[in-house]
């Protein structure tokens, strides 16, 4: 092989490796936004739960009884009467997403005035509650596709913006609300937020 030739492919050869560096280079923050939903949205089985049954209403039973720090949401679901909704199962497929739930942490209810709370947890009120409540439910996942649009639309008929920051690795709802952790339960996946989602009018 002379020099001429042997010059020639090198340069081939980097002409391909710039390409493919580029080319990496532009797919990691795509790669990043598809990632990081998808670990928070459709996390692994959670082996640590003390649910009996692993449904969503399971694991905010499993709330109140042992403390944990969603109790104060999964008692308002129970005295809103919405308990039932989570025990839904598909009868084809019985760990398939029924609902995604954004829960408010104990902190997120105890940083609402307290004549909120109380208001909102009166008798006369339920339908406030419900509605609150239903705000927090999404049918089914929360798809990449719908962290690409903005929107998810809940169980309440109105939408939560949503925004993905990946540089911080950061999912925050209606511009203020953070997404928290989550977990799987058999039928759904409870999502922790920092505040209570507040419903259009």
């Amino acid at each position: 092989m002379n020099t001429k030739t042997f010059s020639t492919q090198i340069k081939k050869m980097s002409g391909l490796l710039v390409t493919i560096g580029a080319s990496a280079l532009i797919s990691l923050p795509v790669l990043a936004q598809n990632y990081y939903p998808s670990a928070i949205f459709n996390p692994r089985p959670n082996s640590t739960s003390r649910s009996v049954d692993g449904t969503i209403a399971g694991e905010l039973d499993a709330a109140i009884k042992y403390y944990q720090n969603f109790q104060t949401f999964a008692e308002a679901v129970k005295k809103a009467g919405l308990m039932e909704n989570f025990k839904t199962q598909s009868s084809n497929n019985t760990n398939e997403v029924q609902y995604t739930v954004f829960v408010p942490t104990d902190e997120a209810f105890a940083a609402l005035p307290e004549a909120t709370r109380e208001e909102l947890l009166k008798p006369e009120n339920k339908d406030k509650l419900v509605k609150l409540l239903n705000y927090h439910i999404v049918p089914g996942i929360v798809s990449n596709e719908d962290i690409a649009v903005g929107k998810i639309k809940t169980v309440s008929g109105s939408t939560i913006e949503i925004n993905l920051n990946t540089a911080e690795e950061k999912i925050s709802l209606n511009q203020s609300s953070v997404v928290q952790s989550s977990h799987r339960a058999t039928n759904g996946v409870i999502v922790l937020i920092d505040q209570v989602l507040t419903p259009p009018n």
